[in-house]
């Protein structure tokens, strides 16, 4: 599963090639506007993605996708698997479910709406190297100013036929919020000049506990190709401070290692050395590396991207601050817990604050209340389902 932008910058800078020898010299050009292909075909038996888009500015701020596009992956073995245009993302969905397999080379052919023909080189599948271990340490480097904890990975290929690899990761935590409402508000009767309105009170369950992901972004990779052992140790795909609110109730992160090519690998180094700290192709990327992909009829047309045929193995890990012996992490927002007098004769500056919280800042009401005078706390700190859901994941582990 890819998780990654298409945001590109406004000056298009060309690489006259990839080579893992020879230094590359970059150009600027003025913008234009290039197909973007993104697509790692992997070895796991799912729906796999195709990802075009169009270059853009500086000042776009979504994703142009190249829509209407025909997309078939061919392998050697005479199978041809057709791709579907998802319209919810603009990506491109395989019609069914496949695998890479071993010794067969595969290439990716497009035909864009305007009829012009890519294809990429062909490509193999890399041996499959599972990964040994991935675990949580503790960390605490003072110079770098670094106090928390580390996801690791330890991987060894014994063939020594796996050399270069690639990481992503999705990571889910808990969220509890620490003033659940279990109380409904609403406005009625309203009157604006002067100010009068109603308050109707209703019991509702309380949504206090769901479940966030976020994916990785950036490059994450490493190569054994300097080292005395093909083995990868200790090495480190993310990072969360002890403050890190995502520790403070249950934290799981997902993490898949992609064998690559020395091809890709390169390919993909060359972006992150170059400035694209967001994604394979981030607005912020100060040029593009020239792939694997041509126009049929036009082999100087620029296309950006890479078609990669990749090895893939997960593993899944829980844990939070109590493991390492961390204080509890603060929650991710000021929880600031009001009490307002409803009743106007006595405190008819309170009755206005009330009505504008709840009506413009959607706060919320942590009880019913006999007297008028109602405790109301902001969104984030009550509702968790305000900015989270509360449906478990099947994977999760309390």
């Amino acid at each position: 599963m890819e998780k990654s932008l298409t945001y590109i910058i406004a000056l298009i800078v060309v690489v006259s090639g990839i080579s893992c020898t020879e230094p590359f010299e970059i150009e600027s050009k003025n913008f234009e506007n290039v197909l973007v292909v993104e697509g790692t075909i992997t070895d796991e038996i799912r729906p796999q993605i195709i990802k075009l888009s169009r270059t853009s500015t500086l000042d776009t701020v979504n994703v142009i996708y190249e829509d209407n596009a025909q997309i078939n992956v061919v392998g050697s073995d005479g199978a041809n698997y057709h791709f579907t245009q998802e319209r919810e993302t603009g990506h491109y969905i395989s019609d069914e479910e496949f695998n890479a397999q071993p010794n067969i080379y595969y290439s990716l052919k497009i035909i864009t709406k305007d009829g012009r023909h890519f294809t990429s080189s062909e490509v193999i599948l890399p041996p499959a190297v599972p990964m040994d271990q991935v675990f949580a340490d503790r960390v605490t480097e003072p110079a770098k100013n670094r106090d928390g904890v580390e996801v690791l990975i330890n991987t060894q290929d014994l063939t020594g036929n796996a050399k270069y690899f690639r990481y992503e990761y999705d990571e889910t935590y808990k969220v509890v919020v620490p003033y659940p409402s279990r109380f409904t508000v609403e406005i009625v009767n309203e009157v604006s000049n002067p100010r009068s309105y109603d308050l109707i009170i209703t019991p509702r369950e309380p949504e206090e506990v769901c479940y966030s992901t976020e994916y990785s972004s950036g490059i994450i990779q490493t190569t054994t190709t300097e080292l005395n052992q093909n083995k990868v140790f200790r090495f480190p795909v993310k990072y969360l401070p002890k403050e890190d609110f995502k520790l403070r109730d249950r934290y799981s992160i997902l993490v898949r290692q992609y064998v690559q090519s020395e091809e890709a690998y390169t390919f993909y180094k060359t972006i992150k050395d170059m400035g694209s700290l967001g994604s394979m192709l981030s607005q912020g990327q100060p040029g593009y590396v020239v792939g694997n992909i041509i126009n049929e009829d036009n082999p100087e047309e620029k296309v950006i991207g890479f078609f990669e045929i990749s090895s893939v193995s997960s593993q899944r890990i829980f844990f939070d601050y109590h493991d390492f012996d961390l204080p509890k992490p603060p929650y991710f927002t000021e929880c600031e817990v009001y009490l307002l007098n409803y009743n106007q004769t006595m405190d008819p500056d309170d009755r206005s604050a009330l009505y504008n919280y709840i009506k413009y800042f959607d706060y919320q009401v942590l009880g019913n209340s006999s007297t008028g005078i109602y405790r109301i706390v902001n969104p984030e700190c009550s509702i968790c389902t305000y900015f989270s859901s509360n449906i478990k994941p099947d994977f999760w582990e309390n």
